[in-house]
């Protein structure tokens, strides 16, 4: 099986080191029901590998390592543009504020700068065989790492002029602490933290073989999983206190979730998730699916998505109890995106040349009130933020007891008739589209007789 771009960056890796021959490598929606999803299968190019989503959800971004080209999906019609980048792009990251998209190309030492209005590409020379990509919190600077230069490039997005740091042996993976202070990047030998006011660099050792890094959202730890040693450390940023954590075999992806309470590691060669939990440290293992590579947290916190490359698919955890769901997705899942409203689920299938869209049914209707009448009621609501990544098919408003109902198709209020005068009644209101019927929201009403008998004149 072929991989495919930052795959096969550490194939070069273990070429060098023997190190990854066991691997299988080839990169909020509270009303989320497990299972009711919708896969939508979208072609791309050939390979894709990395996955990412504008900040306003209006465009996935998809690198396809063997085509030289990024896919950019129109999540409102799923329709696809293909923009030439470089020769073998690998990793890519989008601005904060939306305005430029940066590409990694693994194989001509450059990064591509797309501008979403136009989709034209401004092609950056960086170091050799540029990997991973990260943009800073403020979007004043890119941050990039240089596998076989050894260095991290630093671009300043106004001119694109860039620097070139030194911070060791074959760095994989850089991320940059949510105030913008410090730079984190892995490499083979340790970790390294670069203050960006001066660019100089604090090593920090770790476990073995350190590949990627996440930071907790309040920048309060950082955390790096370390293949060889079946490890993730913990620095503690305010003294670079590393505390070292034992979890399954051949640790891999790391995220932290939303609330910064739980850490999520995949670990490739015991196909498990670790679920650390960040006040004390305790692990958690959790059975998904073979091979398990990248992952993702939503919004929320709800969910965290894992792609399993062995077994084409993808595991969602439930992080309220542990509980797995398997979603087949296409061949050898790479990367994972997750909009930020919650709303979809991308996969990158690197092996066979599409994305899959995974849908749900919507959250419930918004701001629901009921004017009571004589034997009936009003309802009305506002549409729900999230739509499940599909559009509303429908509302129904159903009155209880009794079952008395209304539907809508698009309109946003209904009335419900046959009640009686004097009964309070719960009115449920949902919320349809092709996945499924959202979760309801509640208020309730008294109907009254507005007849008024006429005062007696005699």
């Amino acid at each position: 099986m072929v991989r495919r771009s930052v795959l096969t960056v550490f194939a070069v890796i273990a070429t060098a080191f023997a190190i990854l021959s066991v691997m299988t490598l080839p990169g909020p929606a509270s009303a989320i029901t497990p299972s009711q999803t919708a896969v939508t299968s979208i072609t791309v190019d050939t390979g894709p590998s990395s996955v990412a989503v504008s900040p306003d959800g209006s465009s996935v971004w998809v690198t396809n390592f063997n085509s030289g080209t990024v896919s950019r999906i129109n999540t409102a019609t799923n329709v696809v543009t293909s923009i030439t980048v470089g020769d073998q792009p690998s990793s890519v990251a989008v601005s904060p504020d939306g305005s430029s998209v940066w590409v990694t190309n693994f194989n001509i030492d450059t990064v591509s700068r797309i501008d979403p209005i136009t989709n034209a590409v401004t092609s950056i020379t960086v170091g050799a065989n540029p990997s991973s990509v990260a943009v800073s919190p403020d979007g004043s600077s890119v941050w990039v790492t240089n596998q076989t230069s050894g260095t991290v490039s630093r671009i300043d997005p106004i001119t694109n002029a860039v620097t070139s740091i030194t911070i060791g042996f074959y760095p994989s993976s850089v991320v940059v602490s949510p105030d913008g202070s410090s730079v984190w990047a892995t490499n083979l030998i340790n970790f390294s933290r670069i203050d960006p006011t001066n660019n100089a660099i604090t090593s920090i050792t770790v476990g073995t073989y350190p590949f990627i890094v996440a930071v907790s959202p309040d920048g309060s730890s950082v955390w790096v999983t370390n293949y060889q040693s079946g490890t993730v450390s913990r620095i503690d940023p305010t003294n670079n206190g590393v505390t070292s954590i034992t979890v399954g075999s051949g640790p891999f992806g790391v995220v932290v979730s939303p609330d910064g309470s739980s850490v999520w590691v995949t670990n490739q060669n015991s196909n498990t998730v670790s679920r650390i939990d960040t006040a004390t440290n305790a692990v958690t293992s959790i059975t998904v699916g073979s091979g398990p590579y990248s992952l993702a947290v939503s919004p929320d916190g709800s969910s965290v998505w894992v792609t399993n490359q062995v077994s084409d698919s993808i595991s969602r955890i439930d992080t309220a109890t542990n509980a797995v769901t398997s979603i087949t997705v296409g061949a050898n899942p790479s990367s994972v995106a997750v909009s930020p409203d919650g709303s979809s689920v991308w996969v990158a299938n690197s092996a066979s040349g599409t994305v899959s869209r995974i849908t749900f049914p919507p959250q419930p209707p918004a701001n629901v009130t009921a004017t009571p009448g004589n034997a009936q009621a009003t309802i009305s609501w506002t549409a729900p933020t999230n739509t499940g990544g599909s559009p509303i098919t429908g509302y129904t408003a159903t009155a209880s007891p009794g079952g008395q109902s209304c539907t809508t198709t698009t309109a946003t209020s209904c009335t419900i008739s046959g009640l009686t005068n004097g009964t309070t009644y719960d009115i449920s209101v949902t919320a349809t589209n092709a996945v499924g019927t959202s979760d309801p929201s509640v208020v309730s009403v008294t109907p009254t007789s507005d007849f008024v008998a006429p005062a007696f004149t005699g």
